[in-house]
């Protein structure tokens, strides 16, 4: 008996040591795959990439979305799953965990039809014309003193901004969940599961008949549309057959149409000196909200890319290209007119397409006008316009190099108290520009808010008529300038009325990484300015003359609704809206720097109630 007890425990230790073994082998394993394949950004994180603090604060379905349907899929190409779940592990040092649970907390009742009303905010912009100006919020300047956080969803990996539709609230996971919510209560009334990664904000409206639909854009450059009483797939259509094609901006939704911005991943793909840099041109993809079917599709860019050169290792390069739309369209009913703002270009080559506000024909597609701020913006990640003294440029990267400077922000067709219309969009340069629709995008005027960076996008303006309100990305324009803050701009004259400077708190997490930028798209109300910060506050200014009237430090722990705990963070991206009595917002959205964790949607009201 004693040999027979003594031979099993020497089998289970060698059971044991065999699974340390193998765990071992396989920490090794993504080690090395690391090394190859990721640290050259990762080890060294510039401009867009993050760094391994960042990667260690994400869930490892997180990664392993990334790496095999999400944004890294080219970089993963080749991996078996088992390498993608080992990288993940070795990444974020926790075993490979589940999504909460998609069905927790489901609403015991259906919740009815969703009826659409004009005060609801159903679209990324609150309106077609994407001022992001709320005149009906429920709630007066005078409440937000009041404000506190009512309750709390946890969504791992938070996507685009929070809509609201009848009595339902509509959000996305970056993992390609989406999720139907009772408003009012943050109970599940479905949620559906798409191929490819959300990254922006849904779009509510009718898609034919009594239906109402939820609409929304991958970055597997699909289109969907979802019922959105009960989440079924409606129809769903791929927008653009280029490889590297994604749509991360918001769609939009106006009179039976969908509006659907088209960019690529060709600024990171092109990395790879062998990769044919580069062929996509942005667009934008008209649907009919019924059937799913293209009605027509605008290029930014008119001209085919053409070959060119080729590149430091004997590549064919293609030109011009680039001039994606990564923010929503803009409609203009009265002149019949879709506008989009255009990204960077990816090569080099005379075009004026890229960094640019341009209008397209509603019926037709045909580009009308374009309206170019920078020029030979040309554009690739981690290049720098390197040149070999013999072969030229290396690799793919253009020469000269471009700051990167394009639009980040959709333009906003903003009505002046005179009756007159204006365009005005924001760029990464800092700058807001406005522009005149009646005059083919005549620049009227432009405003510095910040210094500028390849890495610091203004994600969205907004605008009560009056004045312009503005994020500060990063640096102020002056050296001595501290990051951050929010500027208010005349929206007639373009001159700037008051600018507050970004409180500096030390951050819930500690001073690492503890950044007050304030990227995030910006929300007005009558009277008052809600704009987030990196730091995780969200804050409300006076409009009048900014001074802050609320502040709340949303990076905290919450009991979530759906049963798990949740976790607030930067704030960033889109990420807040008022709508019915409640300001919704999206903590712990997309910041690359910071190691926190951020997952919550928050519903936040008058005393909590």
């Amino acid at each position: 008996m004693f040999q027979k007890s003594l031979g099993s425990l020497l089998a289970v230790f060698a059971l044991l040591m065999s699974t340390q073994a193998l765990a071992q082998e396989k920490a090794q394993g993504a080690a090395q795959l690391f090394n190859e394949r990721c640290s050259v950004c990762h080890d060294d994180p510039k401009g867009r990439a993050p760094g391994r603090e960042y990667l260690a604060g994400r869930l490892p379905s997180e990664v392993v979305y990334a790496l095999s349907r999400g944004v890294m899929r080219q970089q993963a190409a080749g991996l078996s799953a088992d390498q993608i779940r080992a990288l993940a592990v070795f990444l974020t040092g926790r075993p490979i965990d589940a999504e909460p649970d998609p069905k927790a907390n489901m609403c015991a009742k259906d919740g009815g039809p969703v009826a659409l009303a004009a005060d609801q905010w159903s679209v990324w912009g609150g309106n077609a014309a994407n001022t992001r100006f709320q005149p009906k919020p429920g709630i007066s300047a005078a409440d937000l003193p009041r404000l506190k956080v009512k309750w709390a969803f946890g969504l791992p990996g938070l996507s685009g901004e929070p809509i609201v539709a009848g009595n339902r609230l509509f959000v996305a996971s970056r993992l390609g969940r989406v999720f139907a919510l009772d408003a009012k209560t943050g109970c599940t009334y479905w949620s559906y599961e798409s191929e490819g990664s959300v990254r922006s904000a849904l779009a509510v409206g009718r898609a034919g008949g009594t239906t109402v639909a939820a609409f929304f854009g991958d970055q597997n450059a699909d289109v969907r549309a979802l019922d959105s009483v009960t989440g079924k797939l409606l129809w769903q259509t791929h927008v653009d057959p280029y490889p590297g094609a994604r749509i991360v901006g918001a769609v939009t939704y106006y009179a039976g149409r969908v509006y659907a911005p088209v960019t690529s991943g060709d600024e990171t793909d092109a990395i790879d000196p062998t990769y044919e840099c580069c062929k996509f041109r942005g667009s934008v993809v008209a649907l009919d909200a019924a059937t799913g079917k293209i009605l027509w599709k605008a290029y930014t860019i008119q001209e085919e890319p053409k070959p060119t050169r080729k590149n430091s290792v004997g590549t064919q390069m293609y030109g011009p290209s680039g001039g994606g739309v990564w923010s929503a369209p803009t409609v203009d009913p009265k002149r019949k007119l879709i506008y989009a703002a255009s990204g960077d270009a990816y090569s080099n080559g005379q075009t004026d397409a890229t960094d640019a506000v341009m209008a397209f024909d509603m019926e037709t597609g045909k580009r009308v006008w374009a309206s170019q701020v920078v020029k030979n913006d040309a554009w690739l990640y981690r290049c720098g316009g390197q040149v070999d003294a013999k072969k030229g440029p290396v690799g793919n990267c253009p020469s000269p190099m471009g700051p990167d400077f394009d639009f980040s922000s959709p333009p906003m067709l903003v009505t002046l108290e005179s009756g007159k219309q204006i365009l005005v969009a924001g760029s990464k340069a800092a700058e807001v520009w406005a522009f005149d629709p009646d005059n083919k995008g005549a620049i009227l005027w432009h405003a510095k808010v910040g210094k500028g960076s390849s890495n610091e996008p203004i994600w969205g303006l907004a605008s009560d008529g009056t004045r312009v309100y503005a994020g500060t990305p990063g640096q102020g324009i002056e050296p001595t300038d501290p990051p951050g803050g929010l500027t208010a701009i005349d929206a007639a004259a373009g001159e700037k009325v008051w600018h507050i400077p970004a409180p500096t708190p030390v951050c819930a997490w500690g001073e690492k990484a503890c950044e007050h930028r304030q990227t995030a798209a910006v929300t007005a109300i009558p009277g008052a300015v809600i704009s987030g910060s990196t730091d995780a506050h969200l804050r409300a200014y006076a409009a009048g003359d900014g001074k802050i009237v609320w502040d709340l430090d949303t990076a905290k722990t919450y009991d979530a609704v759906n049963g798990i705990k949740a976790f607030g963070g930067n704030i960033d991206g889109s990420a807040q809206i008022v709508s019915g009595g409640t300001l919704f917002v999206n903590s712990g959205n997309a910041s690359q720097t910071s190691p926190h964790r951020g997952d919550a949607v928050l519903a936040i009201t008058v005393d909590g109630k």
